[in-house]
């Protein structure tokens, strides 16, 4: 199964994600001609394949400017919504009902105030990600409009 979350491709490039990996995207060309050297590579990219590219987000950035309200508040929602379907699962789909989730906030059959906890943990570490990232975002913007 692959891990690679596509953004845009076509027949000479794939621009992706891995999946559980926050911090790149990656660009895939095939039939471009690329200069290397020790930790560097230069890969030209064609402007056709540019101006797909760059009408697709990196990055999602949707929790960066959640309050920790509205992260325990969604939380509740989740959990509430899990435990509900794991109650009323049949017997045989129970494990899957607890699967789904499970990294987020633990075994759906976890009291529900374990489940809130490591949920909004979940929640406050990508809100954290998100804000270092939006914030890398904006100094390479400021950098680009005053130029040392």
């Amino acid at each position: 199964m692959s891990t690679k979350a596509t953004i845009a491709y076509g027949q000479t490039f794939h621009f992706y994600h891995e999946a559980l990996d926050d911090n790149y995207v990656y660009l895939e060309l095939e039939q471009v001609q690329f200069e290397a050297s020790y930790n560097r590579v230069t890969v030209p990219i064609p402007v056709h394949i540019w101006e797909v590219i760059r009408q697709y987000p990196g990055i999602d950035l949707s929790w960066a400017d959640k309050s920790d309200a509205e992260i325990l508040d969604h939380v509740s929602q989740c959990v509430d919504e899990r435990i509900r379907d794991y109650e009323t699962a049949e017997p045989d789909k129970k494990g899957w009902v607890s699967f789904f989730g499970g990294m987020v906030f633990g075994n759906a059959d976890d009291p529900r105030n374990a489940q809130i906890e490591q949920g909004v943990a979940h929640y406050q570490r990508r809100r954290q990600h998100q804000q270092q990232v939006k914030a890398a975002i904006a100094e390479l913007q400021q950098a680009q409009r005053n130029p040392a």
